[in-house]
């Protein structure tokens, strides 16, 4: 007679059962419990009750053993087994808990979102019920409607009041769809992008040296530099001469030379898809012009004081400007139309920089007095406000392209902050690095990549990083004779364009 064997545990049962029903046969203790739990079969999955098991009569002095365990050999055999088996149990049981570790974090990031929203919305709400109430009791809910920090302050902006914002085109719905829906896609393609095979390596850009210089404004400093968006070769300078001028360092001369500034250039930006390039100066204008002809196609005229920061929409259809006066603006590219002017009493300095996330949603902007501001551009309000270079001005600050971090240069060095971080830390934010510390530094960008960030030091130099582990991979102490004043990386960071008060634009590789 063969062996019983229970078809659960695959050991001989000491009381075994049969079901009239399927025909295994199983340890009536085990079946009993499962049965109790599930109310089926285990093999078949079919329902089973206990009425359904018949007892088995069987030898319970003897014990039956597996034929391969009557040996010493075999015994090995079946303890290897039975080892093997609890090392895959073990295996799958980590993967499981790698799994769920992983939705957990997942879980929890969504939930500290959420959080963040509904607090929002809170306080959105209470706002909104008050002012009600406050319009309701005065008789004047139509007066009430505006958003104080989309208009002028009376006292606290006092440089503003000269802007006209009765002429502001407002922020449409529409423009709010286009810019959500922009952001999605770019959110979306970037969770997608893999790392590009061709990214310079450290030893790469570790080993960069001088390919090419140009003096590119005669006369004076330049301070300010852009790259084109597809044409490596091709940059955008702006000067202490008040030009704009597109050089192609390739054929090695200027191919266009854009006058019609007043005052020195403070910041220039290259449209993305559009053959347009935007100048800010220090004349109170920001400028557009047609780079295949030189014309000068648009010009803004609404800020009070000097302009210190121009940057392009995610969408290529607005440009935010940010001045001296203590105000920034938007404006549409498509209509050349005034959407906003921004003056919140916060503000205590003149802006020194302003730039867009890659997605459009949030501003960074840097101000004369040390702090930075991050804003939702949607609602004009100031989410965060955090102390980023005590003692001086923010000079610059730039958005790595995967959204996550910002780099801000002053007069203490260089220093990169984790907007994830930053959200909850509010004004008490710190730096995750401090690069440069001690040394002034007046521009610092980071590669498409997000890889490394580029230092512009006051004293000439450049200095390159990883971001991964912050450790300096380029150091070119005599780069320029003078303060370095913009950088730029080059596709794959395989270059690196830089700008300085020498007069010279520089291209190391």
């Amino acid at each position: 007679m063969s062996a019983l064997f229970c078809s659960m545990s695959g050991e001989a049962p000491a009381e075994p059962v049969v079901s009239r029903k399927t025909g295994h046969v199983f340890e009536k203790r085990l079946i009993t419990k499962f049965i109790q739990d599930s109310g089926n079969c285990p093999v078949t999955g079919e329902p089973l009750t206990e009425d359904d098991l018949v007892e088995i009569k069987a030898n319970a002095a003897v014990k039956v053993r597996p034929v391969g365990g009557t040996g010493v050999p075999g015994m090995l055999t079946m303890f290897q087994d039975e080892w093997d088996a609890v090392i895959k149990e073990c295996f799958e049981l980590r993967k499981q808990l790698l799994q769920t570790r992983g939705e957990l974090s997942h879980t929890l990031y969504q939930h500290d979102a959420a959080c963040r929203v509904i607090a929002r919305v809170v306080k959105e709400r209470d706002e909104s019920r008050q002012a009600l109430k406050d319009a309701s009791a005065a008789g004047k809910f139509a007066a009430a409607l505006p958003v104080p920090q989309v208009q002028q302050p009376a006292a606290a902006a006092p440089a503003a009041q000269a802007m006209d914002t009765e002429n502001d085109e407002g922020f449409s719905e529409a423009m709010k769809v286009k810019m959500t829906e922009r952001s999605t896609v770019l959110s979306k393609n970037r969770k997608k992008r893999e790392m590009a095979k061709t990214l310079a390596t450290e030893e790469e850009v570790g080993a960069f040296s001088e390919k090419s210089s140009h003096t590119a404004h005669l006369a004076n400093a330049i301070l300010c530099v852009a790259l084109h968006p597809t044409d490596p070769n091709i940059t955008v300078t702006g000067g202490a001469d008040s030009k704009v001028v597109i050089f192609d360092r390739a054929e090695g001369k200027a191919v266009k030379k854009l006058s019609a500034h007043g005052k020195k250039i403070t910041r220039v930006a290259f449209h993305p898809t559009q053959p347009m390039c935007i100048s800010a100066s220090a004349d109170k204008t920001v400028r557009c012009w047609d780079t295949a002809s030189g014309k000068n196609t648009m010009t803004f005229k609404d800020h009070t004081g000097e302009v210190t920061g121009v940057s392009v929409h995610a969408t290529g259809d607005y440009i935010v400007t940010a001045s001296a006066d203590k105000t920034w603006a938007l404006y549409d590219l498509t209509n050349g139309k005034r959407r906003a002017v921004v003056a919140d009493p916060g503000v205590t300095g003149g802006y020194s920089a302003a730039t867009f996330h890659p997605d459009g949603l949030i501003l960074g902007t840097g101000t004369q007095d040390s702090m930075v501001r991050v804003w939702d551009v949607k609602t004009q309000q100031n989410v965060v406000t955090f102390t980023g270079h005590p003692g001086g001005a923010v000079n610059s600050l730039n958005f790595s392209e995967n959204g996550y971090y910002l780099v801000t240069t002053g007069a203490d060095g260089c220093k990169t902050w984790d907007l994830r971080k930053v959200a909850k830390q509010g004004a008490q934010a710190v730096p995750v690095k401090h690069l440069c510390a001690g040394e002034e530094a007046h521009d610092a960008v980071f590669d498409f990549s997000g890889v490394y960030v580029a230092v512009a030091g006051a004293g000439g130099g450049i200095k390159a990083f990883h971001t991964k582990t912050w450790s300096q991979v380029l150091s070119l102490g005599d780069a320029h004779s003078s303060a370095v004043t913009g950088l730029a990386f080059g596709p794959d960071a395989k270059m690196l364009v830089s700008v300085s008060k020498d007069r010279n634009l520089k291209s190391f590789a």
